[in-house]
């Protein structure tokens, strides 16, 4: 009696945990996971702001060359005497680097008025241009603006591509561990469920003097045991599926914690898969990693700056001409040649300490980020070479696991014919049960490593295909 109660109260503590999540959902299959985590994950649109930031960079940049209105108004009365009234308006388009063209209306009269600013009544047009000679002729600051842009284009670009990269790996071994997990259950209920029976056949042979009374203890302790590792197993997927719950989203609202994720496929699926993708992206891996995309656009900006702060070492010298209306209408000008006003303006700093230091300055932030892409690639290579000796040895390891659940197999067939016969005990079938659940696990385990290894060869190849 007291056995039965043991039984009844093992039964529903299996209920209870059975039904510890509220609500069974159906994940999809992994390719199908994927594609909603890059679709609906915040990460993932925020990664996507990335390009989007660098490009309206560029716009700004290139914003710099839209053509700028200037325009002032002065006016002094004083004692009803009008002293003077001046008006200048001036349209300005910035051409290449230090280039302008300008297109411009003076206006000035009055009595007390300095000389050089009187104009006809009608004011006076002008057309002109405005170049600088030295510094800024082959790159100024808007060019090197526009230049930088461009690189970051395709710096951000390569960002939104390592943060995608570092979503979906993450995202994808969550999603592996949690169906290894989902493996551990079902081997785990698999020999808790042959533990069980085997207690209440040796119950029944108790119960007609064919077995002894022991034996019913000796087959209750395997079945306790057996219920303990499947509670285990439940909890490690437990704590699987919410830590894969974390990046899953729709409609902009994180999934609920308490729904329980059922799989449609099953590791070895995955694992078969994996087996099949491998060749194609080994062959990958020595194509460009996201990462050094990124180093080698920011060094292609930061050599940009480099020819900017070398540029600004030269002198100043600005050279300004412009060709004066010889009429009095301000609607319809005619411009001459013999009609003109000209002028330059330089500038230089002696000693030079300030453009000098800052053009080494820029050398030294160009070297430091060559040195960090050097350094990148070496780790990258490091890390393709570990990964390539690693599938190798898992390969072997896959192979002796396999072999060791075909021996196992094998023993506890026989070990159960042996006890069919009264040759044998219930303690050793439980001993080659034990053996083969340790080795179909460790199957597993070898599974998922080699499922692991190969995302991170995708991870490496960083092209985001991870589809199995």
């Amino acid at each position: 009696m007291l056995n039965k109660m043991r039984r009844l109260l093992l039964y529903v503590v299996i209920f209870i945990a059975s039904k510890s999540f509220s609500q069974n959902t159906l994940l999809p299959g992994y390719n199908e996971f994927i594609a909603g985590i890059t679709q609906n994950n915040p990460l993932s649109k925020r990664a996507g702001n990335e390009k989007k930031y660098a490009e309206l960079q560029l716009k700004a940049a290139r914003g710099n060359y839209d053509p700028v209105l200037s325009g002032n108004y002065d006016q002094k009365q004083f004692n009803g005497t009008n002293y003077f009234t001046t008006l200048n308006s001036e349209i300005k388009q910035p051409i290449f680097t230090s280039q302008y063209l300008k297109l411009g209306y003076d206006y000035g009269i009055g009595p007390n008025l300095n000389p050089e600013f009187n104009t006809p009544t009608q004011g006076l047009p002008y057309v002109g241009v405005e170049v600088g000679v030295l510094q800024g002729l082959i790159i100024d600051k808007r060019r090197a603006e526009v230049l930088k842009s461009k690189e970051y284009i395709n710096y951000f670009t390569a960002e939104q591509q390592i943060q995608l990269n570092n979503l979906l790996f993450e995202s994808s071994q969550r999603y592996f561990e949690w169906l290894f997990s989902a493996k551990q259950i079902a081997l785990n209920n698999y020999f808790m469920n042959a533990a069980r029976k085997r207690l209440e056949g040796v119950e029944a042979l108790a119960n007609i003097g064919e077995r002894a009374t022991i034996d019913t203890v000796e087959a209750a302790i395997f079945y306790q045991t057996r219920l303990l590792d499947l509670q285990n197993a439940q909890m490690d997927n437990l704590k699987s599926t919410n830590d894969l719950t974390t990046f899953i989203w729709q409609d902009n609202t994180p999934s609920s914690l308490s729904i329980n994720y059922q799989a449609t496929d099953s590791l070895e699926t995955y694992y078969n898969k994996a087996k099949a993708a491998l060749a194609q992206n080994l062959n990958l891996l020595n194509t460009q990693n996201p990462i050094l995309s990124k180093y080698n656009a920011l060094q292609n900006a930061l050599n940009v700056e480099v020819r900017l702060k070398k540029e600004m070492i030269k002198p100043v010298l600005n050279v300004k001409y412009n060709f004066l209306s010889n009429n009095a209408s301000a609607i319809n000008p005619v411009f001459s040649n013999n009609n003109y006003k000209w002028g330059l303006n330089m500038s230089f700093p002696l000693l030079l300490r300030n453009p000098r230091n800052e053009y080494k300055m820029a050398q030294v932030v160009s070297q430091n980020n060559n040195l960090e892409l050097q350094n990148k690639t070496n780790e990258l290579n490091f890390k393709v070479n570990a990964l390539q000796q690693t599938i190798s040895i898992l390969a072997q390891q896959l192979l002796n696991a396999e072999r060791s659940v075909s021996y196992g197999k094998q023993l506890l067939e026989a070990e159960k014919l042996k006890f069919d016969n009264g040759e044998s005990s219930i303690f050793m079938i439980n001993t080659r049960e034990n053996k083969l659940l340790e080795s179909e696990l460790k199957l597993a385990e070898y599974k998922l490593k080699f499922i692991k290894t190969v995302l991170n060869i995708i991870y490496l190849n960083g092209n985001l295909n991870y589809k199995l």
